[in-house]
């Protein structure tokens, strides 16, 4: 069972990642805590400043109704987002860290929050959610310099005894107005170590997609599944340009 903290606010986005999170754990065996950080400088009012942050993830819960259950009562806390949640990620030895974004399609969207101090350091993968994607199948993207290894790490983490599906999907740009879908044959190598790699770790892959196209055909592509994996940082621009523009949640793999 994989171990996920979940960082939640009063917005729309923590809205649909509450939802998410309370979707996947009818396909993933999940323990969960949810933290929530009160930035404020009134050192003398400690007490109030808590409570009212309690307050503020005890609506959100009435709000959404969530069947699933978490573990233990909000971890609310006060001080700078960043240092408080790194802090109870390395202390919990979790498994994924959760959060909603506002689905924007732009690359220096995604690079302002991967580079941000809270992204960069933390001691886990990360499951960035832009919407509320309702499929069994997860889309594994993977280019020529994928770090497969951590991907592979991070989905064994997650899918023990889940009967989620894992596609496989390897793809190239290629400036055409829509997608191009290629032989397995004709992709070859990247297909067969990809999918060796995962299977190394007890994952299934149930279906490869060789596929060729610009990032924009590529992101309503990647609609379809319930997130898209990939690793933390990739090396490659086309891959973090398509993670860019999806508006399917992304997971960050790190290993």
């Amino acid at each position: 069972m994989a171990k996920a903290l979940l960082y939640l606010d009063e917005n729309l986005a923590s809205s649909i990642a509450l939802k998410y999170v309370d979707y996947l754990n009818s396909l993933i065996e999940l323990t969960t805590s949810i933290i929530h950080v009160v930035q404020s400088d009134n050192k003398k009012q400690i007490a109030q400043i808590l409570k009212e942050g309690e307050a503020t993830i005890s609506r959100l819960l009435k709000t959404e109704k969530v069947k699933y259950g978490f573990n233990g009562p909000p971890k609310i806390k006060m001080g700078d987002k960043s240092r408080e949640v790194l802090k109870e990620l390395r202390e919990g030895a979790y498994d994924i860290f959760i959060e909603g974004h506002s689905p924007v399609s732009k690359r220096e969207n995604l690079n302002e929050v991967t580079s941000s101090e809270l992204y960069r350091k933390s001691p886990c993968s990360i499951l960035y959610v832009k919407n509320l994607s309702i499929s069994r199948t997860i889309g594994v993207l993977v280019g020529m310099e994928t770090d497969l290894d951590a991907i592979a790490y991070t989905l064994n983490k997650l899918l023990k005894e889940s009967e989620m599906d894992i596609e496989l999907i390897c793809y190239n740009y290629k400036d055409v107005d829509n997608l191009e879908f290629v032989d397995v044959s004709d992709i070859g190598a990247i297909a067969k170590s990809s999918q060796k790699i995962l299977e190394q770790q007890g994952l299934n892959v149930s279906n490869i997609h060789g596929v060729v196209g610009t990032p924009e055909a590529m992101s309503d592509f990647l609609l379809n599944y319930a997130f898209v994996a990939s690793c933390f940082s990739p090396r490659e621009p086309l891959i973090f340009e398509t993670l860019a523009q999806t508006q399917n949640s992304v997971l960050l793999c790190k290993q």
